[in-house]
């Protein structure tokens, strides 16, 4: 595992799921970041370590309940596109969530760009 500043604003965490437990990975650097996305990839090797997709998304809320604040998850979409996701602490209501992330927009933009639309499901 190994781990890089970026931009001053932002640290990157690189792990060989062939070497090391993602989900202690991405657990200890969710402990650290004040905001933690998982990449699409990142997910798919947790979903491979913990026995699934459903799974690797259980982790991510009960972790987002041990720090206290929402884990997000990046995926590519397409060409220069992705899409974010937030998973929140059980208690949290759609309103805390959706100020916590507007809390968050400037950095959400200089990681991933301009945000072209928010949807609430």
């Amino acid at each position: 595992m190994k781990a890089n500043a970026r931009s001053g604003r932002a640290l990157r965490v690189t792990a060989d799921p062939r070497t090391v437990s993602m989900a202690d990975a991405i657990r200890n650097a969710a402990h650290m970041a004040p905001l933690f996305i998982v990449t699409g990839r990142a997910f798919d090797d947790l979903a491979g370590q913990v026995g699934g997709h459903e799974e690797a998304a259980a982790f991510l809320l009960d972790l987002a309940e041990s720090v206290g604040r929402p884990i997000a998850v990046n995926v590519v979409t397409g060409r220069d596109m992705s899409s974010t996701a937030f998973i929140s602490p059980r208690n949290w209501t759609t309103e805390r969530l959706a100020g916590w992330v507007a809390g968050h927009h400037e950095l959400l933009e200089s990681q991933f760009g301009d945000v072209a639309r928010v949807e609430r499901k």
